[in-house]
């Protein structure tokens, strides 16, 4: 089959930042082919343990092009995080760097045969092959680095449906060259790569992060055109002077992963602006492949704080239901339709033989209303969902680890999550946060641990969030 059109183009898709070296389109689609060989011709549950790399690219297309179900992890994180995943779904299929095969074995899962890679392993476990749907074609997680179990389940149309509306209103052609500063397992991360592959421009691959002098190295090198940030990317490039830098091939900055301190998105406006350029703030979800609105950088100045207008192919509507109304505005729930709609969720094994349960229909979970010009503005979230560093953190999955060294109570403030601890000491609290956040692989600065004396309840003995959502500061 083919996938975001690779193998037809000539030119340059992936240069790696290290090294240097070039592939292009059709050089890319062969090598990939090749790689995930032998995975076969049946379609197969293939879980690939990402980093910014070639090796990750090469599983990625490859599972891709030979019409597999793929999921996508991260790397980075802990093998109780990560691989724990693989033997939960029993994956057929597992492909990561050299060494992995040891790795699976030691978490308990079954290893039949490893096949070795340039730069990795394609390990066959001995689970028996799934019942999969046919449109089942990549598998996301939804809740950041929490370890859950629940992914989005995509189709192959949805993934080019968004990567083609991406590319039509970035107006994406061959000579984009993009780097890699987000992860390729978060689905802000992987748009970037498939937009601009279905574009028949490069990628440049870095692991390297932002605040590190060798990422602007290749940056320069490969005369790099976009930036894509999270917010706290943005607070990042603040620290280093990014916005002295010497950047002359730049062209685009995109934001997304939650919103952008209002003062910081003027100054990224008028930035680049002054350089010709564009600064693009962006709204969307896993669930809806990865975009659903943007904020044309022309009508950024006259509509501060909007996420923008629905991308090409996709609507925008709010449902009122059970909610209140202001003036001439209605707030509600944001609802997308479109083509990049996931078919539905993932709780284990049993649901990947699931089809389309969505029909096009997303109901984002998120509060607020459309202006005279059909702009979207966000007030909140009517689901316990906090985003933190552009990750998406389930607020009841973290209280659940908390809960298991006593009663507590997890909420999200303006831009820290905050765990009040009703067990222990204030240093057994401290230590306790230091060490979720370093579980989660986040700054410990994302969070807030304090000690309690109790946690309130409501009559009916639920802890009552509203009690504790006044006590932050």
């Amino acid at each position: 089959m083919t996938f975001l059109g690779l193998g037809r183009a000539t030119g340059p898709a992936l240069i790696d930042g290290a090294t240097g070296t070039v592939r292009s389109h059709r050089e890319l689609a062969e090598e990939a082919r090749a790689w995930t060989a032998p995975l076969g011709v049946s379609k197969a549950l293939v879980f690939v343990l990402c980093r910014n790399d070639v090796t990750t690219c090469l599983a990625y297309a490859g599972a891709m092009l030979g019409g597999h179900a793929v999921a996508l992890l991260d790397g980075q994180a802990s093998d109780e995080a990560s691989i724990d995943l693989a033997r939960v779904y029993e994956a057929t299929w597992v492909a990561g760097p050299a060494g992995l095969a040891k790795r699976l074995d030691a978490c308990g899962v079954p290893v039949r045969s490893v096949v070795g890679r340039d730069g990795g392993e394609l390990v066959r476990t001995a689970y028996a092959e799934h019942r999969l749907n046919p449109e089942l074609a990549l598998l996301l997680a939804t809740s950041g680095t929490t370890g859950s179990r629940k992914f989005v389940r995509l189709s192959s149309a949805n993934v080019e449906a968004n990567a083609r509306s991406i590319g039509a209103y970035l107006g994406l052609a061959g000579d984009e060259r993009p780097i890699t500063s987000l992860p390729l397992h978060y689905s802000f991360g992987l748009s970037v790569l498939n937009s601009h592959w279905l574009a028949g421009a490069a990628v440049v691959l870095t692991g390297e992060s932002v605040i590190q002098q060798p990422f602007w190295d290749v940056f320069a090198a490969q005369a790099c055109t976009s930036l894509s940030g999270v917010p706290f990317t943005f607070q990042m490039l603040e620290r280093i002077g990014f916005r002295d830098m010497a950047l002359p091939s730049l062209r685009t900055v995109l934001q997304a992963g939650g919103a952008l301190d209002r003062n910081l998105t003027e100054r990224y406006s008028e930035f680049m602006a002054e350089r010709g350029g564009r600064f693009y703030v962006m709204y969307g979800q896993t669930e809806a492949t990865a975009r659903i609105a943007y904020l044309p950088p022309e009508r950024l100045p006259e509509k501060l704080g909007s996420a923008g207008i629905a991308i090409p192919g996709g609507r925008l509507r709010i449902d009122a239901e059970d909610t209140t109304t202001g003036s001439s505005r209605i707030t509600g729930e944001v609802v997308f339709e479109g083509p990049n709609v996931m078919l539905g969720y993932a709780m284990g094994p049993g649901d990947l033989s699931r089809g389309d349960e969505l029909g096009g229909v997303l109901r984002t979970g998120d509060i607020g209303y459309l202006d005279d010009d059909g702009f979207l503005f966000l007030v909140g979230r009517s689901k316990r969902i906090a985003k933190v560093f552009g990750l998406r953190i389930n607020l009841d999955e973290l209280e659940q680890m908390v809960r298991e060294s006593g009663p507590a109570a997890v909420v999200s403030g303006p831009d820290v999550i905050w765990a009040f601890c009703a067990f222990g000491s204030a240093g057994d609290v401290e230590r306790l946060g230091r060490s979720i956040a370093t579980r989660l692989r986040l700054h410990h600065a994302a969070f807030r641990f304090e000690h309690v004396e109790a946690i309130p309840t409501t009559t009916s003995g639920k802890t009552d969030y509203a009690e504790v959502q006044r006590w932050l500061p």
